[in-house]
Protein backbone atom coordinates (compact mmCIF):
# COMPACT_ATOMS: atom_id res chain seq x y z
CA UNK A 1 0.00 0.00 0.00
CA UNK A 2 1.37 3.35 -1.44
CA UNK A 3 0.05 5.07 1.98
CA UNK A 4 2.33 2.92 4.16
CA UNK A 5 5.23 2.89 2.40
CA UNK A 6 5.61 6.37 2.34
CA UNK A 7 5.31 7.20 6.65
CA UNK A 8 8.25 6.38 8.78
CA UNK A 9 10.01 2.95 9.84
CA UNK A 10 7.99 3.02 12.81
CA UNK A 11 4.63 3.82 11.91
CA UNK A 12 1.99 0.58 13.05
CA UNK A 13 0.11 -0.54 10.34
CA UNK A 14 -2.59 1.32 8.41
CA UNK A 15 -6.15 1.41 8.95
CA UNK A 16 -8.84 2.01 6.69
CA UNK A 17 -12.36 3.45 7.33
CA UNK A 18 -14.92 3.52 4.98
CA UNK A 19 -16.30 7.00 4.24
CA UNK A 20 -19.76 8.49 2.20
CA UNK A 21 -19.72 8.45 -1.08
CA UNK A 22 -17.19 5.39 -1.90
CA UNK A 23 -14.20 7.46 0.10
CA UNK A 24 -12.00 5.72 2.17
CA UNK A 25 -9.51 7.52 5.40
CA UNK A 26 -6.46 5.84 6.11
CA UNK A 27 -4.34 6.64 9.49
CA UNK A 28 -1.36 5.28 11.14
CA UNK A 29 0.37 6.28 14.14
CA UNK A 30 3.62 7.28 14.67
CA UNK A 31 5.53 7.28 18.45
CA UNK A 32 7.79 10.05 18.77
CA UNK A 33 11.07 9.11 19.19
CA UNK A 34 12.44 11.92 21.23
CA UNK A 35 9.18 12.72 23.83
CA UNK A 36 7.77 9.87 25.49
CA UNK A 37 4.22 9.23 25.19
CA UNK A 38 3.77 11.55 22.36
CA UNK A 39 3.00 10.68 18.71
CA UNK A 40 1.93 11.51 15.35
CA UNK A 41 -1.44 10.50 13.77
CA UNK A 42 -1.21 11.04 9.66
CA UNK A 43 -4.39 10.64 7.70
CA UNK A 44 -5.09 10.46 3.86
CA UNK A 45 -8.71 10.87 2.81
CA UNK A 46 -8.95 9.46 -1.13
CA UNK A 47 -12.25 9.42 -3.33
CA UNK A 48 -13.44 6.72 -5.31
CA UNK A 49 -11.09 7.14 -7.94
CA UNK A 50 -8.51 7.29 -5.60
CA UNK A 51 -7.91 11.04 -5.94
CA UNK A 52 -6.66 12.99 -2.54
CA UNK A 53 -8.33 14.64 -0.71
CA UNK A 54 -6.73 15.39 1.89
CA UNK A 55 -3.59 14.93 4.12
CA UNK A 56 -2.84 15.49 7.24
CA UNK A 57 -0.52 15.04 10.07
CA UNK A 58 -2.02 15.70 13.96
CA UNK A 59 0.86 15.54 16.74
CA UNK A 60 -0.49 14.70 20.09
CA UNK A 61 1.27 15.39 23.05
CA UNK A 62 1.99 12.88 26.21
CA UNK A 63 -1.33 13.85 27.88
CA UNK A 64 -3.30 13.05 24.56
CA UNK A 65 -3.59 17.00 23.79
CA UNK A 66 -3.09 17.86 20.44
CA UNK A 67 0.30 19.88 19.74
CA UNK A 68 0.10 20.58 15.83
CA UNK A 69 -2.18 19.71 12.59
CA UNK A 70 0.15 20.28 9.54
CA UNK A 71 -1.67 19.77 6.59
CA UNK A 72 0.53 18.34 3.65
CA UNK A 73 -1.76 18.05 1.13
CA UNK A 74 -3.38 20.62 -0.49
Amino acid sequence: MRFQNSLPKNASPARVYDLPKGSKAFQSNVPATNIPGSFATYEKQVDQAGVTLSYTKTTYASDGSIVHVKQKFP
